[in-house]
């Protein structure tokens, strides 16, 4: 699945920003932004690991940021998320989209459009290379300077619902997270 994602997205949106030693993968944000740099650590390998960011400054479409010359400017069908991650954990297959985000408001938008990107994106291993993609697990996570690092009883970390999106709504003031703390 990995080495077909590789294939498949375009080459300026991967993120390699896997660290092996660590087993981790960071998202980073522009100088200017509050929420610089998130590591998430204790993925179970490179080869299982595979990112893309959405709202890639790298694709443009007539001088604009858009996910799809196909959809109309304005409607919030071309917001995309900073990582995309897709991984496999303990056997499971996830995807986990992440929003490093200065303000509250708008990842839920954000969020909605990508994992719409996402069913389709999940159609062409499905369609052409016969690889079954209906087990992925979506995880949703924001790391805001609003965010609060509220945990369950397990250590777990506590989820938001918001126009029906469950997510993770974390502090980017804590730079590092352990992936499994979120399945």
């Amino acid at each position: 699945m990995y080495d077909i994602l590789k294939d498949v997205i375009f080459q300026k949106a991967q993120l390699k920003n896997y660290n092996s030693s660590e087993n981790s993968f960071y998202l980073k944000e522009q100088n200017e932004a509050i929420c610089k740099r998130v590591d998430l650590l204790h993925f179970e390998s490179e080869q299982t690991t595979f990112g893309f960011e959405l709202d890639s400054k790298h694709i443009k479409y007539r001088g604009i940021h858009k996910i799809s010359p196909y959809f109309e400017n304005g409607k919030g069908f071309d917001k995309g998320n900073d990582g995309i991650i897709f991984t496999t954990i303990k056997k499971k297959e996830y995807i986990f989209i992440c929003e490093l985000k200065d303000g509250a408001k708008g990842f839920v938008t954000q969020f909605k459009s990508s994992l719409c990107f996402i069913e389709y994106l999940k159609a062409i291993p499905q369609t052409y290379y016969n690889y079954n993609t209906d087990d992925f697990i979506v995880k949703y996570i924001v790391f805001s300077k609003k965010g609060k690092s509220y945990k369950d009883s397990k250590g777990k970390f506590i989820t938001t619902k918001q126009d029906g999106i469950e997510f993770y709504h974390l502090p980017c003031s804590q730079t590092k997270y352990y992936i499994t703390s979120f399945i």
